[in-house]
């Protein structure tokens, strides 16, 4: 049987899925973070690891005739997506020309829209603005990682709740980790102690710190005004990647998924608002890793 691979890897985790020929999913499941960003010896030792993980776990349902991997942090014609080609071919021992590999935002976009359709903007651990032109090119805004913005994501959203009570500590020592912001972050880091922030934060890593996102989501649920105007504002952040495609693409239907985007319903009440008059919002879930499983199925 022609089963086809697939794999969407992002920040915060890796989700598989293996498809029969008529694209019903057999057998899936969720692994470590997997990136394309293979800039030394020790991330690709690490990249071989988890994708040999995955072979033996794929394995015990069936081998696959083709794999379709989307991996955040990848650029197609780089030397990082002909290594991660290699070591997916490797590792299930598939012939090179039954593996594509791309950046997942190629595989998200096509689990939304044809080539040209529409514009896809992306909250998860990172985030992202992704139009693939009619002929397959690439154009994108934002999604220049957590050091220089990535807005709106939930890196972004954690990172600002946390400046937020730690800010309000300094000015009134108690008052930050008393606020319903500061509770519901000391549960998710474990204590409110710095030596144990800092650890948490730096001896991590960014999918981690994204994680604290759900944490101000959580004391928004209680009508906390500080962490809604946090997620109020990562939904300004997301719709300005989406009017910055549009200004340079013209009028499309805009897809807003992931995690991020999900982590209060006045995060796309905000990007909405920000958006040309009567643009149409997809909100919808779709399966990233189940669309690439199905493109396996076909290759070669």
């Amino acid at each position: 049987m022609q089963l086809g691979l697939g794999i969407d890897a992002g920040g915060t985790a890796t989700r598989w899925r293996l498809a029969d020929p008529q694209g019903a999913c057999i057998a899936q499941g969720t692994t470590e973070p997997l990136t394309g960003h293979l800039f030394s010896a020790a991330a690709e030792e690490r990249a071989k690891h988890l994708v040999g993980q995955l072979a033996n776990t794929v394995a015990k349902t069936g081998r696959p005739h083709g794999i379709v991997a989307g991996i955040t942090g990848l650029t197609r014609e780089t030397p990082a997506e002909a290594l991660m080609r290699a070591i997916l071919a490797g590792a299930f021992e598939v012939p090179g020309d039954r593996v594509f590999v791309a950046e997942d935002m190629w595989i998200a976009y096509l689990s939304y829209f044809a080539l040209g359709e529409g514009v896809l903007v992306y909250s998860g651990t990172g985030s992202i603005g992704y139009y693939l032109t009619p002929d397959k090119q690439v154009i994108r805004v934002g999604g220049r990682g957590n050091l220089i913005d990535d807005g709106g994501s939930g890196f972004w959203v954690a990172r600002e709740a946390l400046k937020t009570v730690l800010r309000s500590e300094e000015e009134s020592p108690g008052a930050g980790w008393t606020s319903p912001l500061g509770l519901t972050l000391a549960r998710g880091l474990g204590g409110t102690d710095w030596n144990l922030v800092r650890a948490f934060v730096y001896g991590g890593d960014r999918g981690k710190i994204g994680i604290l996102a759900r944490a101000v989501a959580e004391a928004a649920e209680t009508g906390d005004p500080v962490s809604l105007d946090i997620l109020r504002q990562a939904g300004r952040e997301l719709a300005r990647l989406a009017t910055s495609l549009i200004k340079r693409v013209g009028q499309r239907p805009v897809a807003l998924v992931g995690g991020g985007s999900r982590l209060h319903p006045v995060v796309s009440e905000s990007f909405r608002a920000e958006l040309p008059p009567a643009t149409e919002v997809v909100t919808n879930d779709v399966d990233a890793a189940l669309t690439a499983a199905r493109l396996a199925t076909t290759i070669g």
